[in-house]
């Protein structure tokens, strides 16, 4: 016969269900306190959803509204506002050639920034756009309310056709010159400026060909005409990476006992040339023949110092 007490058996089935209620609720507390906490980060996980949505759907509303106010190249309603202008004037429909090309400038240095992947702030746009403001309010044939007569518009409506395409291009030209003088910052200001207004011409004749070929027949422009050469004979001074120094009347002795600055003083005249298209071999001391069309532009902080653009360049005589 067994010796269990059965009186004990007793006991600790009471016990085991104890065990077991106890385990149980633990249980069920664990679970609600997890649900709790579930709860939580659902909270949070909708609320940073929304801020995400929401930030996201502003970027993508930001960026349709700068997008809408990107005006197109060679944007026709710029040209009225010159031929407006040159009518008033000549009295006749007829747009000037100087008109077109500077409407062509405009054009070309904000196509070129384009391709650059340069873009305006609001800010920086708003900023021309008062420039822009600023200038017509200052036109005399035609004033700014004959303008508005005349194309029968309110002001309002003026800046957005007009002055705020204006501004756009502006800030473009802007971003275009920053963007070039940080990576020629050596180059001198009138020089950058020939190079940037070359390259940005190139390009919008390249790939506006046949857009540039059709506004000349519609407007009626003038065709360009041949340009005048001029020459400059001197001695180069100094060469830089972009430009170099032509001054006049130099006597070879001069070289090695003055400096540059010291040679234009005493010849009063010098002139910077783009270093472009010119022989591997010119050398300071070197006498040249430079042709020229135009100036584009002098130094006022440097007397006797202009600048001038180049056609061609032909070395007369060699240093020894």
């Amino acid at each position: 016969m067994s010796k269990v007490n059965v009186s004990v058996l007793r006991d600790l089935t009471e016990s085991k269900k104890r065990v077991m209620t106890n385990v149980i609720q633990h249980l069920e507390q664990r679970d609600v306190k997890k649900s709790s906490r579930r709860w939580q980060y659902g909270i949070l996980t909708v609320i940073l959803t929304v801020c995400i949505g929401v930030f996201m759907y502003s970027q993508y509303n930001d960026n349709l509204e700068l997008s809408a106010t990107i005006p197109p190249v060679l944007d026709e309603k710029i040209i009225e506002l010159h031929l407006q202008r040159d009518s008033r004037i000549n009295g006749k429909n007829r747009l000037y050639a100087a008109s077109f090309d500077n409407f062509l400038r405009l054009e070309s240095s904000f196509a070129y920034a384009q391709s650059k992947g340069l873009a305006p702030t609001q800010e920086q746009i708003d900023k021309e756009l008062e420039t822009v403001m600023e200038e017509l309010n200052y036109d005399i044939n035609p004033t700014f309310d004959e303008r508005l007569q005349l194309l029968r518009i309110t002001r309002d409506e003026f800046i957005a056709r007009y002055a705020k395409p204006i501004a756009y291009k502006s800030a473009m030209t802007n971003l275009l010159w920053e963007q070039s003088k940080n990576e020629f910052p050596d180059v001198s200001d009138q020089i950058l400026n020939w190079f940037i207004a070359r390259d940005a011409m190139n390009y919008l004749e390249l790939h506006y060909h046949e857009e540039i070929a059709s506004l000349r027949e519609k407007y009626k422009v003038p065709p360009k005409e041949s340009q005048m050469i001029l020459t400059r004979s001197g001695m180069v001074l100094a060469i830089k990476e972009h430009e170099f120094l032509v001054v006049s009347g130099v006597a070879t002795t001069d070289i090695g006992k003055l400096s540059a600055d010291e040679i234009v003083q005493k010849y009063t005249n010098g002139t910077w040339f783009p270093l472009v298209d010119v022989p591997q071999t010119l050398s300071i001391g070197d006498r040249v023949e430079v042709q020229y069309s135009e100036g584009i532009g002098s130094d006022g902080s440097k007397p006797f110092i202009d600048f001038k653009d180049i056609i061609g360049m032909k070395i007369i005589e060699e240093y020894q």
